[in-house]
């Protein structure tokens, strides 16, 4: 009896790490599209900022939960909104408006 409780709790254990694991180790795609009408850099999680000029779209990944993405205008004003732990579409204009729509699940897999 005690050999089973002893394989049972350490089933147990395994499951909840794969589960933990699982879900801070998960991919998500982040679709940027400069929908403003001037050019922006963006930085997600603190990387190096990139480029994005208007009218131009970019796509990036960010795994598990807890992302960040900053938006830096032209007159250097840094906008930070935490990610959601989907997949998205950002959209830079309503950031910038700051409107409460500034992201689109999507749901196109």
């Amino acid at each position: 009896m005690k050999k089973i409780l002893k394989i049972a709790i350490i089933v147990l254990i395994l499951v909840v790490i794969s589960i933990i694991l699982f879900i801070t180790g998960k991919r998500h795609d982040i679709f940027i599209e400069n929908n403003s009408s001037t050019g922006i850099k963006y930085s997600i999680n603190g990387e190096p900022y990139k480029t994005l000029d208007t009218g131009k779209k970019a796509m990036g990944t960010v795994k598990g939960i807890d992302n960040v993405i900053f938006i830096k205008t032209n007159d250097d004003k840094v906008i930070e909104k935490d990610l959601p732990s989907d997949d998205i579409n950002i959209f830079i204009n309503e950031i910038i408006n700051n409107s409460e729509n500034w992201y689109k699940e999507n749901t196109e897999n």
